[in-house]
């Protein structure tokens, strides 16, 4: 007889908000740029808000003026992932506070550590390289796979299943994040969320979308993540 494996408790960090921040500042101007150079009409993306979407259904989204054009669409994302590589630097992302803590305390106690974010994966290594961001994730839901965020935490599923050989079971994984969308992702899938309010978002803003838990940063996550268990 085959003993069953053991099922870990699977972590999955947002990044945008919750690890770091990229500054308005160097982001904005940079995708103007790209628009503007492949000559895309889209005049108000200054006004849109980004917080909690895919990096997919954020470029799909400019091309509203251009018939969703796909062979427009590559090439922007193109852009802007070789620009956004070539370009950004440390002075334009805030690295946040105690996560290298959070991190730690779930890589130690044997938990199973990956990404859950709406970057495209090339995006999300920039990122996270720029910022100091040294550690093995094991694996990512990454926005490039569908423009849906909801949909990532089932893509997470299936990664699991996949390199854990175990049949995954959504109470046993934790999405931390900082806006409404990864609250509702998390509530969509059955997994439970810790809501940071890193980002934009304050306790008030988030507590309607019913988080397990809200905490001001990532520190002391014995305390949160018991509180989590708990609840």
């Amino acid at each position: 007889m085959t003993e069953e494996k053991q099922h870990p408790w699977v972590i999955l960090f947002d990044i945008d908000g919750t690890l770091l921040t990229v500054d308005r500042k160097f982001n904005r101007p940079l995708i103007r740029s790209i628009l503007d150079d492949l000559g895309i009409d889209y005049p108000d993306m200054e006004k849109e808000g980004f917080s909690g979407r895919t990096d997919h259904d954020i470029l799909t989204s400019f091309l509203l003026n251009h018939d969703f054009d796909e062979e427009l669409y590559q090439k922007l994302k193109s852009e802007y992932l070789l620009r956004t590589d070539s370009e950004m630097n440390s002075g334009h992302v805030i690295r946040h506070s105690h996560i290298d803590e959070a991190i730690s305390f779930f890589d130690k106690m044997g938990a199973y550590v990956g990404l859950l974010t709406g970057n495209y994966p090339s995006a999300a290594k920039a990122k996270l390289k720029v910022a100091g961001v040294e550690y093995d994730f094991k694996f990512g839901a990454f926005g490039e796979f569908d423009k849906d965020r909801n949909q990532l935490p089932l893509i997470a599923l299936k990664e699991v299943e996949k390199n854990l050989n175990i049949d995954p079971d959504p109470s046993k994984f934790v999405i931390i994040g900082d806006t409404p969308r990864d609250v509702e992702c998390a509530n969509y899938a059955n997994m439970k969320c810790v809501a940071v309010t890193t980002g934009r978002f304050t306790k008030e803003e988030l507590e309607p979308f019913n988080p397990n838990v809200i905490i001001s940063d990532l520190s002391n996550p014995q305390e949160w993540f018991k509180k989590l268990t708990q609840a």
